[in-house]
């Protein structure tokens, strides 16, 4: 095991630079606006707008990367002295971001555009005061789309300005109306905060229970996966970086041997919001995930409608991309990808898809959801298996199968930390995937789908990469000796924040820069398949949930069995 301590700081100390360089300096991910005199200057957009460039007439897939070229032409002209966030001590709440005062203007307006045009769409942060803001960071989401069917694209870059104004660049691919959508997920100011969770600080204070029981004595203690005061139990897992401490039971007739249930306590998460300060509070009441006002639509009528071209192929499983970008768009409530062919499965193609095939699901309830869908959408062809004696449904161990086509779905929830309100388990059915897929039970005639988020955004950086370190390697052992085996990893979605607590533990920003961590280990392994998850739900047409609708999973699906079953 000390190799996983050997690599990964290195890893960690690259990829954590690359993260906060993007934010900070804002030229990848975040967003983009000029108004500030020090700043961008936009000027005429004659050279970057064309109206007699080639249009592509068949699918928006064949679209050309035109915004590449504009982007790179916009960030030159960034201003040296353009600025960024730096100290949160100083600054009173009217002086954040406020989307409220935060405005959207078309820059390249047209009466009408041609299908693969590049719309490009200027974001001016305003303060609580209406005075624009002279520092970039701030957090956005984008989207252009069409309401019914439901049509929508994410932004092809973001470029922050680093003086408060950011350019959002979009490629249109698809004729009709459509319309832009800007939300504020988090203004700079709330940096600070978000570090702490990204630093493993806040999930240091997050607090489990586990029951110790020996005959007719029980005693219930904390437990968390950071080391405590006092005596400890240590019931850390050294193979896969599980680490995890109890408090020793008072009772000596109770021994560290005796810890028989992980339970979750929501009270420990109510507490984080004790420990905000003011300004925090109001930035995530007042100023989180709120769209900014606007009454554009613009009109696409240069184009043929999206057909199939026959010209692309299947998508196959060939890694996972390096970087967070935008890669497919609805046309018509349909995920189309941007450079492949995910086929359309009902129950009956999919039960041939599955025919003579094992798949075992492992990781959070995202994960379930796959595993779910199988169970009730398939359930004409598939029988459940009775639960193991103290397991539950939503937790696993639990599985289906299908005497008639020979084929199998099991569902493993990860290991710890893992939370839910109300959990109860047994620690008898605590199973980290590394030590699943070293097993060696399942054979090499194994499809393993698996997805560790969720659950892992308060730990911070340092804990979840180690964790993925130990499960790249435990894939790569397995495929190794299974040539014939599959592993497809499913990346984050975007999730609701009801309560700041929520917020404070898995903010969609901290979620993004863990996303980006899995996807720089894995983007040279290009023997796993992926489901990028986080670009179909960024512009998904229902309410953000940590569990997406049903639709959305079965476009999960299609692309799961066009792994397993298209050439």
């Amino acid at each position: 095991m000390s190799n996983i301590y050997t690599i990964v700081p290195s890893i960690i100390g690259v990829v954590t630079f690359i993260c906060l360089f993007e934010f900070f300096i804002g030229l990848e991910n975040e967003s983009s606006e000029a108004s500030s005199p020090r700043g961008f200057e936009f000027g005429s957009l004659d050279r970057f707008f064309q109206k007699g460039h080639p249009i592509v007439r068949s699918h928006a897939q064949d679209c050309p990367e035109h915004w590449k070229s504009y982007a790179d032409s916009f960030r030159a002209e960034i201003h040296i002295n353009s600025k960024n966030f730096t100290n949160a001590k100083e600054i009173q709440f009217s002086q954040t971001t406020s989307p409220n005062y935060s405005t959207i203007a078309i820059l390249n307006q047209h009466s009408a555009y041609n299908l693969c045009d590049v719309l490009l769409v200027k974001i001016q942060s305003r303060d609580w005061n209406n005075r624009p803001k002279t520092y970039g960071g701030d957090f956005f989401r984008t989207k252009i789309f069409h309401q019914e069917p439901y049509s929508a694209a994410s932004e092809d870059v973001i470029i922050d300005f680093l003086n408060g104004t950011y350019l959002a660049l979009f490629t249109l691919r698809w004729i009709g109306e459509i319309k832009v959508q800007v939300r504020l997920i988090h203004p700079v100011e709330v940096l600070p905060q978000m570090m702490l969770t990204l630093s493993g600080k806040v999930g240091q204070n997050i607090t489990f229970a586990g029951e110790f029981i020996s005959g007719n004595i029980s005693e219930e203690v904390i437990c968390r996966f950071a080391e405590m005061p006092g005596p400890l139990c240590n019931l850390s897992n050294p193979r896969t970086h599980g680490p995890w401490y109890c408090q020793r039971p008072n009772n000596s007739r109770l021994s560290c041997a005796d810890w028989k249930y992980h339970k979750m306590y929501m009270g420990t998460f109510l507490k984080l919001e004790d420990h905000l300060t003011q300004l925090s509070k109001d930035l995530l009441t007042k100023s989180h995930m709120i769209e900014l006002k606007n009454n554009y639509q613009i009109e696409v009528v240069d184009g043929e409608s999206l057909g199939i071209p026959s010209t692309l192929p299947f998508c196959t499983m060939n890694g996972v991309p390096n970087g967070v970008h935008t890669a497919g768009h609805f046309y018509q409530d349909i995920w189309y990808p941007d450079n492949c062919i995910v086929a359309s499965y009902n129950p009956e193609s999919g039960m041939e898809c599955l025919r003579n095939k094992n798949i075992v699901i492992l990781g959070d309830s995202t994960t379930r959801q796959i595993y779910a869908f199988f169970r009730d959408k398939y359930k004409k062809y598939f029988t459940a298996l009775p639960l193991a004696e103290g397991a539950w449904s939503k937790y696993g161990p639990t599985d289906i199968e299908s005497a008639k086509y020979n084929a199998s779905a099991q569902f493993r929830f990860h290991g710890l930390p893992r939370g839910g309100t109300g959990l109860v388990l047994r620690t008898d059915f605590i199973e980290f995937i590394s030590d699943r897929l070293n097993s060696k039970r399942d054979g090499c005639n194994v499809i393993y789908i698996i997805s560790v988020w969720a659950h892992f955004i308060s730990s911070g950086q340092e804990f979840y990469l180690k964790r993925l370190v130990s499960i790249k390697r435990a894939i790569q052992d397995f495929l190794d000796r299974c040539p014939q085996g599959k592993v497809i990893l499913k990346g984050a979605n975007t999730k609701d924040h009801p309560a700041v607590w929520i917020a404070i533990v898995s903010s969609e920003w901290n979620i993004l820069k863990h996303e980006m961590l899995l996807r720089s280990l894995f983007q040279n392994d290009t023997r796993v398949g992926f489901i990028d998850a986080w670009d179909v739900t960024k512009v998904q047409p229902y309410p953000d949930n940590v569990h997406p609708n049903t639709k959305i999973v079965k476009q999960f699906i299609d692309r799961i069995f066009t792994y397993l079953c298209k050439r």
